[in-house]
């Protein structure tokens, strides 16, 4: 019988092993016989896809779908002690993020299934982090224990709408593609894809940029060129821009003038300027200036075709949205004893709304405009608070013993 457990990532980017020598066996998912595509539904928070998937007939598990991972990785070690995952070896693994190394376990045979019976059969490998650093459950608000890319990316021709929220893999040698799509050159490096990016800063100066397209990040672009900081505005603020494999990624955020994307102009798009070091050693300045990340990407529907080196993109619903960054000054986090069903602030910025409404770190936010976590989950309270300039919030606030209600509006400050 299997057993359902519902266990998502804020930034998730590219992972590199110093030694992949234990990985090098055979993978292949494979579409049931005589199948052209399957479309599996997913479920979208903070930008990032989740779809389940069960492991050795056993669990199913929600995993992130990230074009920025090599190998697919559990990031909660419990889970794989209860599946009974065996370990063929330790090995030390790079991401971005305060903890530049960290260690993982590499199980092999593993068998992994998709929905529609997309399988893998097991001769799968898989990393299993011995130690999360991601916090999955606390930064998404939702049960996530894993991140899965280019095994899949790698064997099919990967539809995303985002609009209706489902992915067909379509088997390579079967797929035409749409007239209504307009193609853009893509270049698949080290196992992940890269396009050019026109970025122009408040001075008007130009720069093309190849930027890694990264389903597995939740911001829109992410600039990553230490020795260049002309693009960097000079109206920005310091944040925790993002999480990686190791942990927090500090920061600065700003609005550059605009971004060109395959004839697409966005206007005043937030673009992250990673803290020099804070990155991670082990993503490869030199191979990539930064990523294109799903907060840009889910304005279009996407097509990612590796064999031919083509993005297919079309525009979406979202596609004329505004850029929006938090308005209130405070991060939640998911938080409950056993259900994360309540919200939790984490910090709060000085002189911001929130902190002159009195709001403090630890805080227990019960409501939000009346909406309790249940209503708005995690990623919709998100949302309401980078909604609209003036708009009214009002918090019920649990401090200890105490119940109080506070409100502020919503101030953009980038």
């Amino acid at each position: 019988m299997k057993r359902v457990l519902t266990i998502g990532i804020i930034l998730v980017m590219g992972i590199i092993p110093y030694d992949d020598g234990a990985l090098c066996q055979h993978v292949g998912f494979d579409l049931p016989d005589h199948a052209k595509r399957v479309r599996i539904d997913f479920e979208l928070h903070n930008n990032l896809i989740v779809i389940p998937i069960t492991i050795n007939n056993f669990i199913r598990a929600n995993f992130i779908l990230d074009t920025g991972v090599q190998y697919p990785i559990l990031t909660e070690k419990a889970l794989a002690d209860l599946i009974g995952l065996t370990y063929s070896r330790r090995i030390i693994i790079q991401g971005p993020g305060e903890n530049d190394s960290i260690t993982a376990r590499v199980a092999l045979d593993v068998d992994l299934e998709l929905p529609g019976g997309v399988r893998s059969g097991m001769n799968q490998a898989m990393l299993v982090m011995e130690q999360d650093h991601l916090n999955l459950r606390e930064t998404m608000g939702v049960d996530v224990y894993g991140i899965i890319g280019y095994d899949i990316f790698s064997r099919f021709i990967v539809e995303i709408n985002y609009d209706d929220r489902y992915i067909v893999l379509h088997e390579p040698k079967k797929y035409k593609p749409r007239r209504r799509y307009k193609k853009v050159d893509m270049r698949v490096y080290n196992t992940k894809p890269y396009v050019d990016v026109t970025v122009t800063n408040n001075r008007g100066q130009t720069n093309v940029m190849s930027l890694m397209v990264d389903t597995g990040a939740s911001h829109s672009l992410l600039i990553d060129n230490p020795d260049d900081r002309s693009i960097l505005p000079t109206s920005n603020i310091s944040s925790i821009i993002g999480r990686g494999l190791g942990g927090e990624i500090e920061g600065k955020l700003g609005r550059v003038k605009s971004i060109e994307f395959n004839k697409f102009e966005f206007e005043n798009p937030i673009v992250s300027f990673p803290k020099e070091g804070s990155y991670g050693s082990g993503v490869k300045r030199g191979s990539r200036q930064g990523t294109v990340g799903s907060e840009f990407i889910n304005r279009f529907n996407v097509v990612f075709d590796y064999f031919s080196g083509t993005l297919y993109i079309k525009k979406g619903n979202g596609h004329s949205r505004e850029f929006e960054y938090d308005m209130s000054g405070m991060t939640l986090i998911a938080a409950g004893a056993d259900d994360f069903d309540q919200y939790r602030v984490n910090s709060v910025r000085y002189n911001s709304p929130a902190y002159l409404a009195g709001v403090k770190p630890g805080d227990i936010i019960q409501s939000i405009n009346g909406f309790s976590f249940e209503d708005l989950r995690l990623s919709g309270a998100t949302a309401m608070l980078r909604s609209k300039e003036g708009r009214k919030i009002t918090l019920k606030i649990m401090r200890g013993d105490e119940d109080f209600k506070t409100s502020f509006k919503l101030t953009r400050y980038i």
